[in-house]
C-alpha cells in the first residue's frame, strides 16, 4: 500500500476535477461516494492491457473550505524491474571504469574510450534514478490535482 497526502487544497469543484483527471490518465471510476472515489489508473497511458493500479482518493474539508486529500494505492507503482537493476549495475561498472582507467598503465589508452562511455552511462543512470524515485504515477496524479485546484481558486 502506498499513501500520499496533500493539504490546503481548495475544495470547490474537486469532484469534477477528479473525474477529468481520471479520464485524462485513461483510468476508469470503480465507485463514487461523497468525498471519495475509487478508480483504476493504467500503468501505461493509453495502454489498458498493461495492467492498472487501484487507487482510492478521499478528501476532508475544514471550516476554511480547504481540503486535505489522501490518495491510497494498492501497490507500489515504481517497483524495480530487471531492466532498471541492469542499468544500475552498468552504471556502477561504468563509474568504476571511469575512475580506474588512468591507473591501468599501458592499457590506459586502449581502455580510455570504454571508460568515458562508462562514465556517460553512469551519469545517465543517475539521472534516470532521480526521475524514477520521484513518487511515480500516484504522486504525479495527486500533484496535478493540487495544482489544478489551486490554479482555479486563484482565478
Amino acid at each position: 500500500m502506498v499513501e500520499f497526502s496533500e493539504d490546503r487544497i481548495p475544495s470547490s469543484g474537486i469532484d469534477a476535477a477528479l473525474d477529468e483527471l481520471i479520464e485524462l490518465y485513461g483510468g476508469e471510476v470503480q465507485s463514487s461516494r461523497e468525498r471519495e472515489r475509487r478508480f483504476v489508473l493504467p500503468l501505461r497511458r493509453g495502454v489498458p492491457v498493461a495492467g492498472g493500479v487501484e487507487c482510492t482518493v478521499s478528501w476532508a474539508v475544514d471550516a476554511a473550505e480547504q481540503a486535505t486529500v489522501t490518495l491510497v494505492c494498492d501497490r507500489e507503482v515504481d517497483a524495480p524491474k530487471w531492466q532498471r537493476v541492469a542499468l544500475l549495475v552498468a552504471g556502477v561498472i561504468g563509474a568504476l571504469l571511469f575512475m580506474m582507467w588512468p591507473f591501468f598503465g599501458k592499457m590506459s589508452t586502449q581502455l580510455g574510450t570504454l571508460a568515458w562511455i562508462g562514465g556517460f552511462v553512469a551519469i545517465a543512470v543517475y539521472f534516470l534514478t532521480l526521475r524514477r524515485t520521484s513518487g511515480g504515477l500516484a504522486y504525479d496524479f495527486l500533484q496535478r490535482l493540487a495544482r489544478r485546484q489551486r490554479a482555479t481558486d486563484d482565478q
